[in-house]
């Protein structure tokens, strides 16, 4: 009996795949801008914990800065991250493994705010 290792040269992909990326940072970034241009939103604000392994992105409409919207990013694995979308009065809107999903229902409520 002989083992054999085998190498699947396109798992690199998938490793690399993993993760908050610069994209979606900037996409994050750019609702808001959006938003600001309309006067839809007032500020942003985004906290960093790596001991939990949370980032958040907290969205004001005022200036008595009570958090209207939240994007959540939690880091759940070795390599995944679960997105979530808190809005204020509802609680928890969306929540997916997938960064288009949490962002698609986030940018639905700022696309709704920018319309009044």
């Amino acid at each position: 009996m002989s083992f054999r290792v085998i190498d699947n040269p396109e798992f690199g992909k998938f490793r690399k795949n993993a993760g908050f990326k610069n994209a979606e940072f900037k996409a994050l970034a750019g609702l808001y801008s959006r938003a600001v241009l309309v006067k839809a939103l007032y500020d942003i604000g985004v906290d960093v914990d790596f001991d939990e392994g949370i980032c958040t992105f907290t969205y004001y409409r005022t200036n008595a800065y009570v958090p209207y919207l939240q994007f959540v990013i939690r880091h759940v694995g070795p390599r995944t991250a679960m997105y979530e979308v808190f809005m204020e009065g509802k609680g928890r809107i969306a929540r997916s493994g997938l960064f288009k999903r949490a962002f698609e229902r986030l940018e639905e409520e700022v696309q709704g705010l920018m319309k009044v």
